[in-house]
């Protein structure tokens, strides 16, 4: 039987967790970080780890959203600046690609050579669930947006898949180069926020 944990060593475990997996993920990446380093970074049996969560994956999304949380409230404050519906949707645009670019466990996963435990993780059941997560929040967003005039009336529930599908053009950024990924991207965002806005009606 694996050792009990009190409530307060459960949560230093997890703490100690998030922290050493956000460090193994971003120096090596998720293919090559093992359970077997994470639970001995965190002082703990591999049993142990799972615990805590069902596979190195659900700790790399444990650690992405805490991180994500963070970036998303930044960036909300940072467009309630911008003035009328175009620039708003413009910015949190912008923004959203921005923080996927320079996120640096988002740079470790995703960097070449990165293939196969990419693919694990997009196949996992914890990935399934962040993507419907994210669904929600789009979708959330954008009823907000239309009760404010910024967008104009359709169907929440597509246009929140439709903008969540976007950001995966991230995962093209190597294939089309630097120079072709920011054409594109600016060309995408220039015809959402002319479909989507109120000021583009």
């Amino acid at each position: 039987m694996g050792k009990a944990f009190t409530e307060k060593n459960k949560d230093r475990i997890r703490a100690s967790l998030l922290e050493k997996g956000r460090e193994y993920f971003m120096r090596y990446g998720l293919k090559k970080t093992s359970v077997d380093e994470l639970a001995r970074a965190a002082g703990i049996a591999k049993g142990s780890f799972y615990r805590f969560f069902e596979t190195k994956e659900a700790l790399f999304l444990a650690v992405h959203e805490a991180s994500e949380e963070t970036l998303r409230a930044d960036m909300m404050r940072r467009i309630e600046a911008a003035k009328g519906p175009s620039e708003k949707l413009r910015a949190f645009l912008k923004n959203s690609f921005a923080m996927l670019e320079h996120d640096p466990l988002m740079a470790a996963v995703f960097a070449p050579g990165e293939f196969e435990g990419l693919s694990v993780f997009m196949a996992s059941p914890q990935f399934d669930e962040h993507y419907r997560q994210n669904i929600v929040f789009m979708q959330e967003l954008l009823r907000r947006w239309q009760a404010e005039g910024i967008i104009r009336d359709l169907d929440t529930t597509v246009a929140g898949n439709l903008l969540t599908s976007v950001f995966f053009t991230f995962l093209q950024k190597e294939t089309l180069g630097e120079e072709m990924y920011a054409k594109v991207t600016d060309m995408l965002i220039e015809c959402l926020v002319s479909y989507l806005s109120t000021e583009g009606r």
